[in-house]
């Protein structure tokens, strides 16, 4: 078979779509049953006034009780030490594929559970603090020095640990009520002389990955509270797993989110000193400055919350018309912290409450123990003597299917809608691009799912899949040859007409078409098939790169855990690369490439040459630092398009000879 010159040739036609998706890549860049039985514990022997004072923030200490939710989804373990959740075990289920290795690699309690503990340990607080670290100076005119604390940044470090975690609450529960699970928690606290209740109200649904929080905060004195500074609200940290030195490129997959003044802003967690896409330009170098502050469009923060490369997590807060229980905005820590405590924390930019009315809050449902009755709720919010933050709350896979009621009954009596929040969608996939193949997408997962049931090794599974897709785009990829081949045997007359019209483009481009016309020739028809494999790649891209299946999953060999390059070995401090990782896939991949590359094309201008040659060598900068599962796959498309060529051209040498 005759080999074909650069504009004519399929291998660099096979080569688009890697080119496109890395494309796509620097545009992303850019851009239960019922628990532990109740068992009442009596606050401590102590006074508020005989309470250790926490500048200007006094509360009682006291041992802790832990109580066990279990939703069937998720393990939450809430302690009444901090009225918080110091675990939530996501659990093993048709969205949460969780390997057996990863289950093996955590510790007893989620072996048990055959769950994952993705909050790093930290769990999640819903908790109101006063104060944190940071550079809260007049020069930045937002909030200012505080006139309480004038040692501002020499404070008790409160963003990843809020001093009320330590404070002894009052379990009330858990009570029953249909597929719903609650759990209550009271504390008396005082900040400057002024008595207030905390109430924190958890409200688990039985199958969802979500659930109801509740937050009250509500001055006990007749007298206006004014605090002359900002209350903070902190829900949680970062997710996990937490990114290591392998994954250098997919740091950006790790980050914060919030929807603000009507938008929806993304930070992505890049270490500049340890990415290669930051040296290149690409992510945000967070460590400009301590805090990033939002306060400059008070009352607009609808959500909040922080994603890994497999989970995300954030809490919703329900508008109820009174502008004091939104918050004017948030502060987020820009130091990548690694232990994932200190993210962000939400802003009451000037926090001050009525005096009492002297009623109580009227918050539970008629005729029953539970809390759930939004209407309720929403007539509470009205007062202006208590703080109260009603929010929605979400823990689970970065999927469609995971973020997701399943009891549209009980999602409506409790939020108000069968619909999660759709704005928070835009977090699920890395960029809006992949978005747009989602469906296919899933699709790919599905049948992943399905061959691993059969196979076991989803290495072999990325091999199977990319075999059966070359051999079904066949036909195509044919179709692509045939027209090459006919587009070649016109050779000679081509280079007439580019000889006789060098200097006259149009008329050389008229001729041109006379001639494909003559002779029944679509230029175009040869790049259909590459058209019409665009969004496969991109899908199949999407699935092997950000799919949880794949995650510590091991192939063969070195390659241990396809969710991470395959790295045999790690040069310490390589110039600006910090720590440089050897890579042996990503070499295969431009290897492979090279050689498809040489035996499908003959280029006789040198620059064009050496263009064709360069290209796939380009392409290691994309891959060398991507999930092994990804370069597996397009390692063996280069391989089997070697084949293919190779028996083809033999078959056709055969015809070519005489009888």
């Amino acid at each position: 078979m005759e080999k074909q010159e650069e504009q004519q040739k399929p291998g660099l036609g096979s080569f688009l779509p890697i080119l496109l998706i890395g494309g796509a890549m620097l545009l992303f860049f850019q851009m239960g049953g019922s628990g532990d039985k109740p068992r009442e514990v009596p606050l401590p022997d102590q006074t508020l006034q005989d309470a250790p004072k926490k500048a200007d923030f006094d509360f009682i200490q006291g041992p802790g009780e832990t109580t066990t939710i279990d939703t069937g989804h998720f393990v939450a373990k809430l302690n009444s030490r901090g009225g918080r959740i110091d675990e939530l075990y996501l659990r093993k289920s048709k969205e949460l594929p969780l390997p057996a290795s990863v289950i093996a690699a955590e510790g007893e309690e989620a072996r048990r559970y055959e769950a994952f503990e993705g909050t790093r340990g930290n769990g999640m607080d819903f908790q109101f603090h006063l104060y944190f670290r940071g550079d809260y100076s007049e020069k930045n005119g937002v909030i200012g020095r505080s006139p309480i604390v004038p040692d501002w940044g020499k404070t008790e470090l409160q963003l990843g640990e809020p001093a009320l975690n330590r404070a002894a609450f009052r379990k009330e529960g858990p009570f029953v009520d249909g597929n719903v699970q609650e759990i209550r928690f009271r504390a008396p606290v005082r900040i400057r002389g002024n008595e207030f209740e905390i109430t924190k109200i958890y409200r688990f649904i039985k199958g969802e990955h979500f659930f109801r929080q509740i937050s009250i905060l509500r001055n006990l004195d007749r007298k206006e509270f004014v605090w002359g500074g900002p209350l903070f609200f902190r829900s949680m940290g970062d997710l996990g797993p937490a990114p290591d030195s392998q994954e250098t490129s997919v740091q950006t997959l790790y980050g914060r989110f919030y929807y603000y003044n009507n938008k929806l802003e993304h930070r992505m967690n890049v270490p500049p000193s340890n990415s290669m896409f930051s040296f290149i330009g690409c992510g945000e170098n967070l460590a400009d400055s301590p805090y990033g502050e939002y306060l400059q469009h008070p009352n607009t923060l609808r959500f909040m919350g922080t994603h890994s490369k497999y989970f995300f997590a954030y809490n919703k807060f329900f508008d109820n018309g009174n502008q004091l229980n939104q918050p004017d905005g948030l502060a987020i820590k820009n130091q990548i912290d690694p232990k994932g405590k200190e993210a962000f924390t939400a802003v009451f930019s000037d926090f001050r409450l009525s005096g009492n009315t002297g009623k109580e809050i009227e918050y539970k449902t008629p005729g029953k123990e539970t809390t759930g009755d939004r209407k309720q709720i929403a007539l509470a919010q009205q007062r202006t003597d208590a703080l109260i933050l009603d929010q929605e709350v979400y823990y689970g896979v970065r999927t469609d299917e995971s973020h997701a009621f399943k009891d549209e009954k009980t999602a409506i009596q409790e939020f108000g809608s069968a619909e999660p929040e759709k704005e928070a969608r835009g977090i699920i996939y890395t960029s809006s691009f992949l978005a747009l193949f989602s469906k296919v997408r899933d699709g790919i997962v599905w049948v992943m799912r399905f061959l691993y049931l059969y196979i076991g090794n989803y290495g072999w599974v990325i091999i199977l899949i990319a075999s059966a897709f070359k051999l079904i785009t066949f036909p195509l990829n044919q179709m692509q040859a045939k027209s090459m081949k006919k587009m070649s045997a016109l050779k000679p007359e081509l280079e007439k007409i580019n000889e006789k019209y060098a200097d006259n483009p149009t008329e050389k481009q008229k001729k041109t078409m006379e001639i494909y016309k003559k002779h029944n020739i679509n230029p175009a028809k040869g790049c259909l098939p590459i058209v019409i494999q665009i969004p496969i790649f991109i899908a199949l891209y999407s699935a092997f790169s950000e799919s949880i299946e794949l995650w510590r999953s091991p192939f063969i060999l070195w390659m241990t855990d396809l969710s991470k390059p395959d790295t045999v070995y790690v040069i310490k401090d390589l110039l600006f690369l910090h720590n440089f990782h050897i890579n042996i896939l990503p070499l295969c991949m431009v290897a492979s490439q090279l050689l498809q590359q040489r035996l499908t094309t003959v280029i006789m201008d040198p620059q064009q040459k050496i263009m064709m040659y360069m290209m796939p060598v380009i392409m290691i900068f994309f891959f060398w630092t991507m999930p092994s599962g990804v370069t597996l796959y397009w390692t063996i498309q280069n391989i089997l398009a070697i084949v293919w060529q190779l028996v083809s051209d033999r078959f056709s040498s055969s015809d070519e000879k005489p009888a």
